[in-house]
């Protein structure tokens, strides 16, 4: 049974000879005072027990919500800096594709000249050769053509 203030404030002791008060009421009524003073100070060290736990765990909580923070703006400064070196490797990739490329096309052109020239050439060395066999040909017709009247029993007769 719980005391209240009120209960405290509205004790009558019931009086025996020359208005005293009867020492076992007295006794008794302070028995479940101290009773229930003793649950209210337990209670109340549980309380600030609690209290305290309370305290420290959200210490503790401030504490991590401080690192995650902390852990958050460096993920974010990290994946920045990611992105501006992976921006500028591309950057230098691309530069260097672009100038193997050029270099291709360069080296491409020069082949590509090289070739037409050495077609030229070749044409012209065909054309000499074809005059060449002509000129010789027509040599051997000559020549084959004098025989041919100095063999002719019909030529020399006539």
């Amino acid at each position: 049974m719980r005391i209240t203030p009120h209960d405290i404030r509205q004790q009558q002791f019931s009086s025996k000879m020359f208005k005293g008060y009867d020492p076992q009421e007295v006794d008794a009524f302070l028995d479940d005072v101290a009773e229930d003073y003793e649950a209210v100070l337990k209670e109340v060290a549980l309380l600030k027990e609690q209290i305290a736990a309370q305290e420290e765990r959200a210490r503790g909580v401030t504490e991590r919500e401080r690192s995650l923070q902390d852990t958050l703006v460096t993920t974010q400064r990290l994946a920045e800096e990611m992105k501006n070196h992976a921006r500028r490797e591309a950057e230098l990739i691309l530069r260097e594709a672009e100038l193997t490329g050029e270099k291709s096309v360069e080296a491409a052109r020069g082949e590509e000249g090289r070739i037409r020239a050495e077609i030229i050439g070749l044409k012209r060395t065909r054309r000499q050769v074809v005059e060449e066999l002509t000129a010789t040909l027509e040599r051997y017709h000559r020549l084959l053509g004098g025989e041919l009247e100095g063999d002719d029993p019909d030529a020399g007769t006539s």
